[in-house]
């Protein structure tokens, strides 16, 4: 397949690294110093059951655009949850000036992704998905580690039955072909968005909550004082979930946090922006349940309160040790 991953950052990285090492064609778009060391050095990609190092085609998202759409199969979305507006905005203006569109696949946080991005492109040229299972790390620009089974879940946006036939589904079970091919295993699935939310059970238990402390999800999910809180945000996303037509119930809450519990350690996104001083998802993640909760005339005060934190710069300066 011909993609470009727009977004070469942890996931976008890892991920386009492994399908680029199948014989994929892979253009990674980026900015910055990782953009330059990207052009100079190439890409380095650690993971224990994969190394990828060596020289890849990168651009920034304006050079990207200075190109034909047609030279692409598929467009992978994985940048912040912020861009999305923004570059759904972009890439509406390049398929209308070329006269052709190419479908879109989010794999971004959050559970408003792939509706901005329909609102923009247009539902049959969006595809639904996520990263599960995987740790990412931009340790130095063009240098990611990785660790986890690196699943993908995808499907049509909203689900089977509410989707248009287009451009996402013609190029979805090609994309499915040789993702599992590379070594990154796919989930298809026929509702995408009650996967999205499932993910956001997991993202708004442990994300704030990583942020706040500075621990990684093994101290978290093995401490019985921050477990009971992380199962009070996972309900709350899960009671959240209805607003958008999809009923989650404890028993899903126990599967995500099972999940979340027995994968090796890692520090979560929240936690790793809040490091590096840069913005947190709180919109894409909070928000979202917040938002939500709202709607259905209902309150959320873990996710309110941890989120009323992070956003007034409250959280612990001790650095994270594992437990005694």
């Amino acid at each position: 397949m011909r993609m470009a991953v727009i977004g070469a950052g942890g996931v976008g990285g890892y991920y386009g690294a492994r399908w680029l090492a199948a014989g994929n064609s892979v253009t990674f778009v980026a900015r910055g110093r990782h953009l330059e060391q990207l052009g100079a050095h190439g890409l380095h990609v650690e993971h224990p059951q994969f190394r990828y190092r060596g020289a890849v085609h990168a651009c920034d998202l304006d050079g990207l655009c200075a190109g034909d759409p047609g030279e692409f199969d598929l467009l992978v979305l994985a940048v912040k949850s912020a861009a999305t507006h923004t570059i759904g905005a972009t890439l509406d203006d390049w398929f209308h000036r070329c006269g052709r569109r190419v479908p879109v696949l989010s794999m971004q946080n959050g559970v408003d992704n792939e509706a901005e991005l329909a609102a923009a492109l247009g539902q049959d040229a969006v595809i639904g998905g996520l990263a599960l299972r995987v740790g990412t790390h931009v340790e130095a620009p063009g240098r990611i580690t990785a660790s986890g089974a690196g699943q993908v879940v995808t499907g049509p946006w909203p689900n089977r039955e509410e989707a248009v036939a287009g451009p996402a589904t013609d190029i979805l079970p090609a994309f499915v072909q040789a993702a599992d091919a590379a070594g990154t295993p796919v989930i298809e699935t026929g509702d995408i968005r009650r996967e999205l939310w499932r993910k956001l059970v997991i993202n708004n238990g442990l994300n704030p909550i990583s942020a706040l402390t500075g621990w990684d999800s093994r101290r978290l999910t093995r401490n019985s004082d921050t477990v009971a809180t992380i199962r009070r945000l996972m309900h709350e996303a899960a009671a959240a979930a209805r607003a958008d037509r999809v009923m989650l119930d404890g028993t899903d809450v126990d599967e995500m946090f099972q999940l979340i519990h027995d994968l090796d350690p890692i520090k979560t996104s929240m936690l790793v922006d809040r490091e590096h001083g840069r913005p947190m998802e709180l919109d894409a993640i909070c928000g979202a349940v917040m938002a939500r909760t709202r709607q259905l005339g209902e309150d959320a005060p873990a996710t309110e309160l941890l989120s009323g934190f992070l956003r007034n710069g409250i959280w612990s300066t001790e650095p994270d040790r594992d437990d005694a």
